[in-house]
């Protein structure tokens, strides 16, 4: 990798190629950032920085033979890419120590006749620098333009990382944040086998994944520029990727609150269906569960308290509880069965507890005899089972009828003795003036604990 300008391209296109070369033929692909011009050379560490060039007649180097023994090492390790020694006015010949540890260290020394001035070298390659620098921004200008009008055009991510690629000269990969392929322009990334350059995508101030690229020829900073030009270009397509699926969810949404509704008929349904590009399951399920859910593509409407989805029988579970489920008839049917799915949803926690989604083919009976009983009925109801009663011979009451009107069973489940059980269940009679052996009085006992259990939720 290589920022700059090469000191070999330098010598190929400017006027640095009247120097000849002393020392250092090994350094020749370091770059160069900048010219930098220098007389004496043992107080140097604050004006030099990484990609210097540095031009100098070396003021006070002929006279110190330790400055030659380590000035190659000291201003590599400043930074400095290459030295052009002027010759004539201090120094004879660039001393034998200096050319020995340039050739060392790869660093490229330069001797430069007395008759050419500095500024013809300095002023050729900072235009040369000036150029590098307008033809990276226009690089990386035109691979941005071009693929923000793919985007606009409405190409899919892959057809944008394809074009990028092309531009690049380079295979291309895209991952989201959890390093999930998105995009390639070529093999799996551990097939290339290359070294890559990858930088970040950010959208909206959230890391989005990251752009890589694999060049076979390592890359420079024109390649990272316009890399972070197509990274750019990737996280417009993901943010409005992003606002078209928020979108489409919406009117999804929309389409399946009407549906529940009663808002559409079935031909509007149909038609609705066909413009979203959805699938009408041909046997509906309603599924009602608690809360927001994320939206998993099916249809299905979220919200605070509740969220509703329409489903095939198969995927009636696709939802977590608490909640319920009814199926539907059909497409007609589907506000019915989302009344019955809420119907579901109350008796089955009334019954089994919560937690889970309850069908409503579980709980129809329940739902046939007590699922109309409110108002005048059911305080009539109450009135004669359950408002004589503390709530001691309530719990008991509760127990007995569910055990079947076993004694034995009962006083198990309460830990109390058989004799206890019956002189509660005759407690019970008295109050209420029903007889717990018959069927018919356990039933409306069993039909009131559980409307009040419905009522309380």
């Amino acid at each position: 990798m290589h920022n700059g300008v090469t000191v070999q391209e330098l010598i190929e296109t400017t006027d640095l190629g009247k120097a000849t070369l002393r020392a250092g033929r090994a350094g020749l692909a370091r770059a160069v950032a900048r010219v930098q011009w220098m007389e004496v050379l043992d107080d140097f560490a604050d004006y030099l920085s990484q990609g210097d060039l540095l031009l100098t007649t070396a003021y006070n180097l002929g006279a110190d033979e330790e400055l030659q023994g380590r000035l190659a090492q000291q201003m590599a390790a400043s930074g400095v890419v290459a030295i052009v020694l002027k010759c004539g006015y201090y120094l004879d010949e660039i001393p034998l120590p200096v050319r020995r540890q340039a050739d060392a260290i790869g660093l490229p020394v330069f001797e430069l006749p007395r008759e050419i001035p500095f500024v013809e070298v300095s002023q050729s390659v900072y235009e040369r620098l000036v150029s590098r620098s307008y033809a990276r921004l226009r690089r990386a200008a035109d691979i941005h333009r071009e693929l923000v009008q793919l985007v606009v055009e409405g190409a899919e991510l892959g057809t944008i990382v394809r074009r990028a690629a092309a531009l690049l000269g380079a295979p291309l990969l895209v991952q989201d944040a959890a390093g999930k392929a998105l995009a390639g322009s070529g093999p799996a990334a551990g097939a290339w086998g290359l070294p890559e350059l990858s930088v970040p995508v950010m959208a909206r101030g959230m890391l989005h994944g990251r752009v890589t690229m694999f060049p076979s020829g390592g890359w420079n900073e024109d390649d990272t520029q316009a890399l972070e030009q197509v990274a750019t270009v990737v996280a417009l397509e993901i943010a409005r990727s992003e606002q078209e699926l928020r979108a489409e969810r919406e009117l999804v949404a929309r389409f399946v609150r009407d549906l529940v509704s009663g808002a559409l008929d079935e031909p509007g349904a149909v038609r609705a269906a066909a413009v979203l590009g959805v699938e009408l399951p041909s046997a509906p399920v309603v599924v009602r569960v608690a809360g927001a859910r994320p939206h998993d593509g099916s249809l299905m409407s979220s919200g605070e308290t509740e969220t509703v989805a329409i489903s095939g029988a198969e995927t009636a579970d696709v939802l977590e509880g608490p909640g319920g489920a009814a199926a539907a008839a059909g497409i007609a049917d589907l506000p019915a069965a989302y009344m019955r799915a809420g119907r579901a949803w109350r008796l089955g926690e009334a019954i089994a507890g919560g937690g889970g989604v309850h069908l409503y083919d579980s709980v129809e009976v329940y739902d046939t005899l007590v699922g109309h009983l409110e108002g005048d009925r059911l305080e009539r109801l109450r009135a004669r089972v359950t408002d004589p009663l503390p709530q001691p011979l309530v719990d008991t009451l509760r127990t007995y009828v569910g055990a079947g009107g076993s004694v034995a069973a009962t006083a198990r489940t309460m830990f109390v003795h058989r004799n206890t059980v019956h002189y509660r269940v005759r407690r019970i009679e008295q109050l209420t003036g029903l007889d717990l052996s018959r069927l018919e009085d356990r039933l409306l006992c069993e039909l009131a604990l559980l409307a009040e259990r419905i009522a309380v939720s």
